[in-house]
């Protein structure tokens, strides 16, 4: 996580790199070595081990979610954004923010309480199950559809 400090020495990058095109550039030739970085600090956090918790039911609810969610996702990017589906299921993830979420329930309806720590286990085995799984199915996703193309473009060079 960023400190304060960190992130008021480095909130500017922001706005100049949607300004200038010429710092855009500059800035994102930064992006592919930094994702190594924020891409370890992120996976070091998860614990396994909540998938035994939780058994069937958690992943179950990962898979849900990828579904549930995946599918108005692709259909926006392919109807709205002009894409092609692609980033619909890289969107599909549950965000580890998701974890805190029934205990801030559970804070606010007090009926909840019981069922917080369960509830809490399931999501963190969807968050578990959603890290691991999008990043595959994004990767096939993307393969079928630039080979869809690329047959398309070698029928069409062929007629």
């Amino acid at each position: 996580m960023f400190s304060s400090a960190q992130y008021y020495r480095s909130w500017w990058a922001l706005p100049l790199g949607n300004l200038d095109p010429e710092l855009r550039e500059f800035f994102s030739k930064a992006v592919q070595t930094l994702i190594p970085f924020f891409a370890f600090a992120l996976g070091n956090t998860i614990d396994l081990t909540v998938i035994a918790q939780t058994g069937l039911l958690g992943i179950l609810l990962g898979v849900a979610v990828i579904i549930v969610t995946g599918i108005p996702l692709i259909i926006a990017d392919k109807l709205i954004g002009g894409g092609d589906g692609t980033a619909g299921i890289a969107a599909s993830s549950s965000a580890g923010a998701a974890v805190a979420t029934p205990v801030l329930i559970a804070e606010m309806v007090p009926a909840f309480k019981p069922m917080a720590p369960a509830a809490t286990s399931l999501v963190a085995t969807a968050v578990i199950v959603t890290s691991i799984l999008v990043p595959i199915l994004t990767s096939i996703w993307s393969r079928k559809v630039k080979a869809r193309v690329a047959k398309i473009e070698i029928l069409g060079t062929v007629k």
